[in-house]
């Protein structure tokens, strides 16, 4: 419903709280390979296999011996053999004696300790100059992980080091929360006939794969409630979160509200954001049941970007069960003059590291939108922001 309070805009914080509360995890998960899982975030605890390492090792290239017999250097010791990386079985040691052993290759019954190369001289016998303590230079049969634990947390974001250790540990599949699908509507008859290019769902497109979502289009939609409840309700069938782009202000055409602004699950408002006033957000019931959350965004470009940035990337993670990311803190470089509204600006970083605007009217510049590295968020005051004040940015 259109916000009825006629008590002026709500805040940013608010709407967020407002998104936030209307979107949940998503309860189905992906079975994949480790090495297709890059980025996800594993839905279940992932439960070793197999043991890391797998058996006892050599750590080091040198001789495998029993500790007890070269506690008092120098010993010289015949060897009895080599044993490689490799090797599944090698024998047991004899007695008084060592085996060459390289790095990874199984530690033989019997041997304890491995002397590394640079403590020795001599090849056949061996002179060993120091020693150590049995099981130095060993690395112990699932010291690292054992078979039948836990070798990774359900909620661990899967990187590189992630893949490494569910291949060590024989994890053939792993259980991953799933990429959200994201639909994109624009709005707007001009669209629809061609007059003016559709920027801004190739620009939400990109911000939703960006932050981890598989984004299709859906529109443009045509000035005409019917027609648009139509997109909408296909949309809502094959996605989790449906973003719309204009049609939400006061005007003759704005389809969006005039399609949705008297349903019970809707409000349609301001939000005290610059640029960015008018803003929505409900849901929209599925055939299967669920209940899609849609998020209304301004059409200026600018304004629907930020928006974006502030509350479709933070609905995107809720739903894919990943924290939310992109959203910084960075000083001020040079005075802000804030306003009674959030106000959202281009902006980049100064030679200290600090933000500053870019130059020029940057509620309506695509240009400016195009070259800025992060986009400021100036919180509403009754002064001037002084340099060196800290303000969130968004990446």
């Amino acid at each position: 419903m259109t916000d009825p309070s006629g008590g002026g805009p709500t805040s940013v914080a608010d709407h967020r709280d407002r998104v936030r509360a209307g979107v949940a995890q998503l309860t189905r998960s992906d079975l994949l390979p480790p090495g297709e899982a890059l980025g996800r975030v594993l839905a279940t605890d992932v439960v070793a296999a197999l043991s890391v390492p797998p058996f006892d090792h050599a750590a080091m290239d040198g001789f495998a011996v029993r500790a007890a017999e070269v506690g008092a250097p120098p010993v010289e010791l015949p060897v009895a053999g080599v044993v490689a990386a490799g090797d599944t079985a090698p024998p047991s040691l004899p007695a008084g004696t060592a085996y060459r052993i390289m790095t990874g290759a199984p530690v033989p019954p019997g041997a304890d300790l491995v002397i590394p190369f640079e403590w020795t001289t001599g090849s056949d016998p061996v002179r060993l100059l120091r020693t150590a303590a049995a099981g130095r230079h060993v690395r112990r049969e699932g010291e690292d992980v054992r078979a039948g634990e836990v070798a990774l947390a359900a909620g661990t974001r899967v990187d590189a080091a992630q893949i490494g250790l569910l291949t060590s540990v024989g994890v053939v599949e792993v259980a991953v929360r799933p990429r959200p699908r994201l639909a994109v509507i624009a709005t707007g008859a001009e669209l629809v006939g061609g007059q003016i290019p559709d920027s801004n769902t190739q620009m939400l497109l990109a911000a939703g794969r960006t932050a981890g979502a598989v984004a299709a289009s859906h529109g443009p939609a045509p000035d005409d409630p019917d027609a648009f409840r139509a997109i909408l309700a296909e949309a809502a069938e094959v996605s989790d979160l449906v973003v719309t782009t204009g049609g939400i202000s006061a005007g003759d055409h704005d389809v969006v509200k005039a399609a949705l602004g008297a349903e019970d699950d809707f409000w349609f408002g301001p939000v005290e954001l610059k640029p960015g006033r008018p803003q929505g957000f409900g849901r929209v019931r599925a055939s299967d049941g669920r209940r899609v959350p849609v998020l209304a965004l301004p059409g200026t470009p600018i304004a629907a970007y930020a928006a974006f940035l502030l509350f479709g990337r933070e609905a995107l993670a809720r739903l894919g069960g990943r924290p939310a990311a992109g959203t910084r803190r960075a000083r001020l470089g040079v005075p802000v003059t804030a306003g009674d509204r959030t106000v959202v600006l281009p902006g980049r970083y100064d030679e200290n590291g600090h933000v500053v605007p870019l130059p020029g009217h940057a509620g309506h510049s695509q240009r400016l939108l195009a070259q800025a590295e992060v986009l400021m968020v100036v919180p509403p005051a009754r002064c001037e922001l002084e340099a060196g004040r800290t303000i969130e940015v968004l990446v």
